[in-house]
């Protein structure tokens, strides 16, 4: 009776990893619909509805709309903070070439995932509704703010170096947000990454003179 009784026991998944696990399908539910839905346009009942749960359910785990709004972006965010980890260490080990690769990733990240980008780094939510959201941001500016740091005489404050990461993520931010709005004139003989391209090269340049101001 004994053995019958240990050769029965199986293990019985705990209420905290069914509640993980819960957590996970619907944050990858809504990162699937964020694919080709504005974050706006993001129904939670629906989400709910297709993964046979109560449609209180992303309500119970994460508090509210905003909030797991909040963590949809987080886990969309750490992905491409991971993909544009990959890209600058395959780039090797020269400065500019690292920072322009994770120039080419970013551009990347706002062409293929746009709703994702606009709901991390856009109005409908703050870094501060989610764990997952605040860390993910800060990994993703981490990556920026090393590969800016390579490129700096070492006489640079670390002041200036964060004037300057905030200088080249607003070129790359502006440059691209105006193409996708197709605001950058016919004219301009230059596509927006190669605009970007352009305008890192000019800021590296810039950066290595002796009396460059904190604003290049």
């Amino acid at each position: 009776m004994v053995d019958s009784v240990k050769g029965s026991s199986r293990s019985v998944p705990s209420d905290s990893s069914e509640s993980e696990g819960l957590e996970q399908r619907l944050l990858h539910a809504a990162l699937e619909r964020l694919a080709e839905t504005p974050a706006e346009g993001l129904s939670i009942r629906l989400i709910a509805q297709e993964l046979g749960v109560s449609h209180q359910a992303p309500y119970v785990h994460f508090g509210s709309k905003r909030g797991f709004l909040a963590a949809v972006a987080g886990v969309g965010l750490r992905e491409a903070a991971g993909a544009a980890s990959q890209a600058v260490q395959a780039a090797g080990t020269d400065p500019r070439t690292r920072l322009h690769a994770l120039a080419d990733s970013y551009l990347g990240f706002i062409r293929t995932r746009p709703h994702l980008h606009d709901l991390a780094y856009g109005t409908t939510v703050a870094k501060s509704d989610h764990p997952l959201l605040q860390q993910a941001a800060i990994e993703y500016w981490n990556l920026l703010q090393d590969a800016v740091a390579a490129c700096q005489p070492s006489t640079v404050t670390e002041g200036d170096v964060l004037r300057r990461v905030a200088s080249a993520w607003g070129a790359a931010y502006g440059l691209a947000r105006l193409a996708a709005f197709h605001q950058i004139p016919l004219s301009v003989p230059a596509s927006a990454d190669e605009l970007v391209h352009a305008t890192l090269d000019a800021l590296i340049d810039g950066w290595q003179e002796p009396t460059a101001s904190a604003s290049h």
